[in-house]
């Protein structure tokens, strides 16, 4: 509830500055100048023609060296990228093995606990953990009424 009066509050406050500001300016609604647009044409074809036309002539052999550069920093950033993704995908499947290895032991050891050692001579905390269990385990205590019914 506090949030939203918060956000209504935010909302008019920013409507209010909106209108002032719009209001000292000029209008959205009036038309942009001829003038204006003449302006902005004529920045557009300087930057144009800035853009086309280099400072300097650039001679054939320069350009080769630059674009031999280029190519050697591509080369260098490629086998690069290629390295560390050589190496990601190495350790992601080292890691892989590891966690399969360790699956495998994990289902060795749970098979070995399974696997119940029986003695021939119990002793006396195992008696009494059988009597615990076959008391957990045996006849419901609704089989066994306190009153028996009479018939």
């Amino acid at each position: 509830m506090e949030t939203i009066l918060f956000f209504i509050i935010v909302g008019i406050i920013s409507t209010i500055f909106g209108k002032s500001k719009r209001t000292q300016g000029q209008s959205p609604k009036k038309p942009i100048k001829v003038s204006g647009m003449e302006d902005i044409r004529t920045l557009f074809k300087e930057l144009k023609n800035e853009v086309s036309l280099p400072a300097a002539p650039i001679k054939s052999e320069q350009k080769v060296e630059v674009l031999q550069k280029s190519n050697r920093t591509l080369e260098q950033e490629y086998n690069q990228v290629r390295k560390e993704s050589e190496s990601s995908r190495k350790a992601l499947a080292a890691s892989r093995l590891q966690r399969e290895k360790m699956k495998e032991q994990t289902i060795e050891v749970s098979k070995d606990e399974c696997e119940p050692s029986i003695s021939m001579e119990p002793n006396a905390q195992t008696l009494v953990n059988g009597i615990i269990w076959a008391e957990i385990l045996g006849e419901p205590r609704s089989k066994k009424p306190y009153f028996p019914k009479r018939g």
